[in-house]
Formats: C-alpha cells, structure tokens, sequence
C-alpha cells in the first residue's frame, strides 16, 4: 500500500499556516485594525479545457500486460465559478483562499482493454459522452517583500507561499459506443470515477506594477499529492457496488498562471486570468473487488496503477473589491 502523503497530514499542514500567522499577529505594532488589515474579495468565472487519464497492468508487478486497461476522458469543456479571498498584514503578511467549482458541459470518454505490452492487441475498447462535476480549494500563506524599481517608477512585489490544497473530479460515463467489437450502443450506462488530489504545496507570487492602475501577475506552485479514487461500474455485475475498485498513490503537481489586473476604482478590480494544471501520480495500487454473483462473497485483488494524470487549461475573468 502506498504511503498517504495528504490528507493524513492536514492537520499539519493547516497548524502551520496558523501557526506562522500567530507569530507574525505576535510580532506587528499594535495599531488601528483599519491600519492592519486589508481584505480582498474576489468572484470570477473560468472556461477550462481539461483531460483525466489512467492505466493499470495486468499484475502487481507491472507485467501481463504492461497495461491492460486505459480509461481516458478528454475534450472535457467545463464552466467555472471561482471565489477568492485574501487578509493582508501591513501589506507584507499575505493570507489566502480560493474555491472553484465546475460543471462538465461537453466531455468524451474512451475505455479500451489490451492483451499485449504496450497497447497492443486490443480486444475491447468503448467510446462514450464523458461529463461530471470537479471542485478545486486551497489556502495559502505567505509574507511580501516590495522592490521599488526606480527606472520604471513602481513597486514589484515578490511573495513566497506555503499551503495546502484539494483538488476533485467526479467524472461520469455515459451514452456508451461499443467499438471493438463493434457491438453498438451501451444500454444504461451509468459509470462514475471520483478522484481526489491533496497536500502541501510551496509557491511563488510575482505582481509588478506596469501602470497607476495595472499590474501584472505570475503564481506559480509545486504541490505534492495524495492520491485516491473510487469508481462504480454500474453494468458490472461481478463487482461491488457503490465502490467497485479504488486507486491509490502518491503524486505531484504543477500549477502556473498569469493575470493582467486594472483598478477602476479605489475599491474595485477586474482581473483577467489564465491557468495551466498539470498533475500526475508515481505507481499505485488498485484494488478490485470481485463478487461472487452466487455466494455473495467478495475478493479484493490488487494490481498495478501505473499512472493517473490530470491536466487543464483555464481562461477567465473576475472582479475584486478591496477594503
């Protein structure tokens, strides 16, 4: 089994923000609470083009075959609501959170089952609409420091992070296509595969100023991940449901955007955004289970994960009040 680097250490992960958070509170002159804090509210909305892909082996030792089954879903076109907020200290101590929430509106999916290595002699393979639901939440902390550029005449501010973070997808399989053979439709096909990416994360924020009222954006952060997903194969007589198999495994992620903002106001910003994700899992464990249709016993059997990965690329706008 692998090692569960995520949600077993939120709690750690969550004390340190606080913690860092308490003792920069401990060190700062005690003023008026308007001198102290700044408040960011953010709400926005995203276009996201993202694709989920996962495979396993024919055994626990990766062979027999080296992949023996492949489930893709691609062109997933989804709409995003985003909401943000960030609490700053002197404008030095920055406190963060984001949510995003995103519904499927077009998606496609493809399942395909192999006999020989490397994706050969494949022998069934299924194409369907593949749609669903993803969520994303974070929370971060960070201190700033501001470098006056005296040529250009405004400030660059440079922010490093520590967070933690949970990314979800809840991806369904339906209006099924079978291809090889090439059987035709799939009646009642109802599939679902819920995953779930947690941990720590460390990040870089760069803001310069390009104007009076723009300034330029660049985040970038490196997350390590905790693995898990859980999948109900509702044709599936032979296996358990609601939870027909699992995966689990450790992994990593890669977040970068960039973002143009523009004051309209003393109080009012709108920000354009863009956003790249790319994550991916080390080899894992996935876990069948088999029921007996006639005795009703049930026998887990492992094999290998051998990747998940997960990438999207995002596009939107949002408007935030400052105070």
């Amino acid at each position: 089994m692998q090692s569960r680097v995520g949600r077993g250490n939120e709690p750690w992960a969550l004390g340190l923000v606080a913690g860092l958070l308490i003792l920069a509170l401990a060190h700062s002159p005690v003023t008026k609470a308007q001198e102290l804090l700044h408040y960011d509210l953010s709400l926005g909305t995203d276009y996201r083009h993202a694709q989920l892909d996962w495979n396993i082996a024919g055994s626990l030792a990766g062979t027999t075959p080296n992949v023996l089954s492949e489930l893709t879903w691609h062109d997933l076109e989804i709409a995003q609501v985003t909401a943000a907020a960030q609490v700053s200290v002197h404008d030095r101590l920055v406190l963060r959170g984001n949510l995003g929430y995103g519904a499927v509106v077009k998606g496609k999916n493809r399942d395909s089952d192999f006999d020989g290595d490397n994706r050969t002699l494949e022998f069934l393979r299924s194409d369907s609409k593949g749609g669903g639901e993803i969520a994303d939440g974070g929370i971060g902390l960070g201190y700033q420091f501001r470098i006056y550029e005296q040529t250009a005449g405004h400030y660059a501010h440079v922010t490093p992070m520590v967070g933690y973070s949970r990314h979800l997808q809840y991806l369904k399989i339906t209006d099924g296509m079978q291809t090889i053979p090439a059987t035709g439709p799939i009646a009642n096909l109802d599939s679902k595969y819920d995953a779930d990416w947690a941990g720590p994360w460390l990040g870089l924020d760069l803001r310069l100023e390009t104007g009076e009222r723009t300034a330029v954006t660049i985040d970038v952060e490196y997350h390590w991940a905790d693995y898990y997903a859980k999948a109900n194969w509702n044709l599936r007589d032979d296996l358990t449901h609601p939870v027909s198999f699992r995966h689990d495994a450790n992994g990593f992620g890669f977040i970068a955007a960039m973002a143009l903002s523009h004051a309209v106001s003393k109080r009012w910003e709108v920000v354009a955004r863009v956003e790249s994700q790319y994550w991916e899992t080390d080899p894992g464990i996935d876990t069948l289970y088999t029921v007996n249709t006639v005795t009703r016993v049930v026998q887990p059997t492992v094999t290998r994960l051998n990747e998940v990965k997960w990438q999207s690329l995002s596009a939107g706008v949002a408007a935030t009040y400052r105070f």
